[in-house]
């Protein structure tokens, strides 16, 4: 009877856990804002390019993103127009492709923009 009891209790604890309400999800009305620094023709990850984001009207920075180990850097952002602005290379890196890029970012996607380096 004790092992019935000790197991039925342990269905309904897995039970629980396996239909809780899943985890909050970003808020559906902004889109995300994805940065990936990669070397040339390797496309291996670049850690720690950092980018300033403003909207395409120019204006104050809204957010600095930085690339980690696995080169990219996200945020969520309302929908609008932004640009992506590099404001630090890595060390012994330097940037082999435009400076700055622009993208739309839509409610509930991904907008992602490719940075390109020459790393030594």
């Amino acid at each position: 009877m004790r092992t019935t009891s000790i197991l039925t209790s342990l269905l309904g604890a897995a039970a629980l856990v396996a239909f809780a309400a899943p985890a909050a999800h970003a808020d559906p009305d902004q889109g995300t804002l994805r940065v990936v620094a990669t070397t040339g023709a390797d496309h291996l990850p670049v850690a720690g390019a950092q980018f300033g984001i403003t909207t395409c009207r120019a204006g104050s920075v809204l957010a600095t993103l930085t690339t980690g180990g696995d080169g990219t850097a996200t945020r969520d952002f309302p929908p609008d127009c932004y640009m992506a602005e590099i404001t630090k290379t890595p060390s012994g890196c330097s940037l082999a492709s435009m400076a700055y890029l622009q993208i739309e970012v839509t409610p509930a996607a991904t907008a992602t923009l490719p940075f390109e380096f020459h790393c030594a």
